[in-house]
């Protein structure tokens, strides 16, 4: 009953496998940080019963990516990462602090900060300094991409983004919990990504899945590209 009861409440839902190659990242490398091993925690409490299932709610998927970024991109390590999300929870009730636009979250060299009350003040979360404040320097947010609700809170996620050529328009391909059941969809089509991808596959030919869907044929090809890209990272 939980499960349902989170859907209803939240949209979007993932099982492990499905989380992780939408984040194109390993499924064990997502399944220990949401659950650990014999010798490390989880990196927090997953919000479904492990009895239940395994799944992630689209904040819990939003998190996953943030935490990807912070591992590959500025090599940031775990224990700093839940030090940051206890700190986080803990101090200043913020439960998703990579995930709420209101309270953003910053790096600046090893350690993490975090927006509390004062849009220009920082509060560092990890490390040998937690508490202290500063100023907010010039720095890129971790999620581009997120985007946020009435209340701050991440609701939908750019997954890709192609321009065609010189003069067209950029398709975008969006996870919003709130619709699929956050799937990867085209934007402007109403379609899921793999839907179409699937058809240009039946049918040998992008064109024709286009003259199909009644879609425009760069609608498709972006949808073919972004799904070879997610099975290859699978």
């Amino acid at each position: 009953m939980r499960i349902i009861e989170t859907v209803r409440s939240s949209g979007g839902l993932y099982t492990i496998p499905e989380a992780a190659k939408y984040a194109r990242m390993p499924t064990a490398t997502l399944t220990y940080w949401l659950y650990g091993d014999r010798v490390h925690t989880a990196l927090r409490r997953a919000q479904i019963d492990t009895d239940e299932g395994r799944y992630l709610t689209f904040l819990e998927f939003a998190e996953a990516l943030a935490i990807r970024d912070l591992r590959a991109n500025h090599h940031v390590s775990l224990p700093k990462i839940r030090q940051a999300i206890d700190e986080a929870k803990t101090t200043y009730k913020i439960d998703y602090p990579f995930a709420n636009k209101k309270h953003r979250t910053y790096l600046i060299g090893k350690d993490l900060h975090i927006t509390v009350t004062d849009e220009l003040d920082l509060v560092q979360i990890s490390g040998k300094g937690r508490g202290q404040k500063q100023m907010r320097p010039c720095l890129e947010q971790f999620m581009r991409d997120l985007e946020f609700d009435e209340k701050d809170t991440a609701s939908a996620y750019t997954a890709y983004r192609w321009t065609p050529r010189k003069g067209k328009k950029e398709i975008i391909i969006r996870m919003n919990p709130a619709y699929c059941f956050g799937e990867p969809v085209v934007v402007g089509t109403g379609y899921r990504a793999r839907t179409l991808w699937k058809a240009a596959v039946a049918e040998g030919s992008e064109k024709k899945a286009a003259e199909n869907y009644d879609v425009d044929v760069d609608s498709v090809i972006a949808a073919s590209r972004y799904c070879v890209e997610i099975e290859k990272a699978a």
